[in-house]
């Protein structure tokens, strides 16, 4: 049956062309633009095809072909170990950075040495970003302490989302052809195309990103009336960041409009709302005393345009169905929110280039699951009948090959370090044995390659004069100043210049003996 339904594929022009395309795509040949050209054949013949009233007729029956289980198991592995591998290569490329993962890690070293403090902050773990729930990974910093332990911690989270979405398929549909079908789209939107949620796995850490099993497990007790596992976790999600609240008010959103559990509901969106303005205006500001919010910036009604953009291309992938259902897509509308209440000084926030989609993406997908329970395969039928439905299709075809992310083996590709890095790290390693009891400062592209309590960032002031720092303030007391010219140098405009200066001033002296780091000794 499998090399019929492939020769098939190979006999039907249309699909061989959609087939090329994702090899090219996923394969990461010829550079990152290349799959392009086999998706413009196809996309042509495709509308050539609906031009001549004989669109592409893909049949939804596969599950003897391409879905038996095994099958599935093995790819789903396969890319489980793709994302592990690109999660501890990036770590020795030095792709990880201070802000967020050096940050954290931080963190938690700290929480492992009986301290809840931010080492790069100079405060309270909990003044920047209200993170309890993730504080049980500090017990793997006292086997060894490793940057590792919180990356990893991320991917296997991401990683568990599929199994989920297989066991809440298996409450909403009777058909296991449909809860196989319906697995299958969203977990390969997960994993390869979903560009909103991929990038939040590849960029760097956040507590949210442990979040998305713990929704969905959440969302399966609901389903199964598990109340104490569900009222648990509810109140573990918390604890994962401080607009985590929006979970409680989406979920009171479905039940409400789409369940008969309208008083949990009713109670869900009020201590929501309830808890994001505790955590945010009470919890957190009493931890950094009372000081301005370093990281919320409110700004509703700016940027209006690229907000539009941000919300086509969360939804787009999804063919609007969120919106189509929306009793459904309420349960994610909360978490979107909350990007789209940042202002201009937070455009990363709607831009679906960086780690802010973890939760709205999560939710997403359990909107997904409703929306294609409700569908019904006569619907598909009617709607397969009407023409306006194909040229509806191939423009949603356009869109979403244009918003495709870096499969996962480019991603791989880059994240493999070179001889220079691999230097860097064997001299990080020299330094940082004869220098443990000492502070130092570092390039914020080397502070997740260390663990321990006396480090801060370094940063160039409007002089050009290169500084420890902890947050917004500069701090004197730091013997070493660590650098790494090759590497990425954020907070440090200029680097040569800094440098220039650092070795013409008369407070510091260069070490010797290190050939890929620049460091300097305080010489009083």
């Amino acid at each position: 049956m499998e090399l019929k339904v492939f020769k098939n594929l190979f006999h039907e022009p249309v699909l061989t062309c959609l087939g090329i395309t994702f090899f090219v795509w996923w394969s990461g040949l010829g550079g990152r633009d290349l799959y392009l050209l086999p998706a413009l054949i196809f996309l042509l013949v495709y509308a050539y095809r609906i031009w001549i009233n004989k669109p592409l007729n893909i049949p939804v029956n596969l599950k003897r072909s391409f879905y038996r289980k095994k099958w599935l198991i093995i790819i789903f592995l396969v890319h489980i170990a793709l994302f592990l591998a690109i999660t501890i290569l990036k770590y020795y490329s030095f792709s990880w950075n201070v802000w967020d993962v050096g940050n954290f890690s931080n963190k938690l070293y700290n929480i492992a040495q009986g301290r809840f403090y931010s080492s790069y902050l100079g405060t309270h773990d909990w003044a920047d970003h209200f993170n309890p729930s993730m504080s049980p990974i500090a017990l793997l910093y006292l086997i060894v302490p490793s940057t590792n332990w919180v990356t990893f911690a991320k991917t296997i989270a991401y990683v568990l989302v599929p199994p989920l979405i297989y066991q809440i398929c298996r409450e909403y549909f009777d058909n296991k052809e449909k809860v196989w079908l319906v697995t299958v789209i969203l977990a390969v939107a997960w994993m390869l195309i979903y560009a909103p949620a991929l990038n939040s796995l590849f960029y760097e850490f956040q507590p949210s990103s442990l979040a998305p099993p713990f929704i969905l497990y959440a969302f399966l007790c609901f389903k199964r009336k598990n109340w104490l596992i569900f009222w648990l976790l509810m109140f573990l999600l918390l604890g994962f960041k401080e607009h985590l609240g929006a979970v409680w008010i989406g979920f009171g959103f479905y039940m409400v409009l789409a369940t008969t559990q309208k008083k949990m509901g009713f109670f869900l969106i009020a201590g929501g709302t309830i808890a994001v303005y505790m955590i945010i205006f009470k919890v957190m500001p009493y931890y950094r005393n009372y000081h301005d919010s370093w990281s919320m910036v409110l700004g509703p009604f700016q940027d209006i345009p690229e907000k539009i953009i941000y919300l086509l291309k969360i939804l787009i992938p999804f063919g609007f169905l969120p919106i189509i259902f929306w009793r459904f897509g309420i349960i994610a509308g909360p978490a979107i929110g909350v990007n789209l209440l940042s202002g201009e000084g937070r455009p990363q926030m709607y831009s679906t280039s960086f780690h802010y989609d973890d939760i709205s993406s999560t939710l997403l997908m359990i909107a997904m699951i409703l929306s294609f329970s409700s569908l019904s395969m006569l619907k598909i039928e009617l709607l397969k009948q009407r023409k306006l439905f194909w040229w509806i299709s191939s423009v949603w075809m356009v869109f979403l090959i244009s918003l495709m992310p870096s499969s996962p083996l480019r991603v791989l590709y880059a994240a493999i370090p070179n001889q220079s890095h691999l230097e860097i790290r064997q001299e990080l390693i020299e330094f940082d044995k004869f220098s443990k009891d000492d502070s130092i400062a570092v390039q914020t592209s080397l502070g997740p390659q260390f663990n321990r309590t006396n480090i801060s960032a370094i940063t160039q002031d409007r002089n050009g004069n290169c500084a420890p720092m902890r947050r917004d303030r500069l701090i004197v007391d730091t013997k070493y100043l660590v650098f790494a010219k090759t590497l990425n140098h954020y907070l440090i405009d200029d680097l040569e210049e800094c440098l220039s200066m650092m070795r013409s001033s008369s407070d510091y002296k260069m070490l010797q003996g290190f050939h890929n780091l620049d460091i300097f000794i305080r010489l009083y």
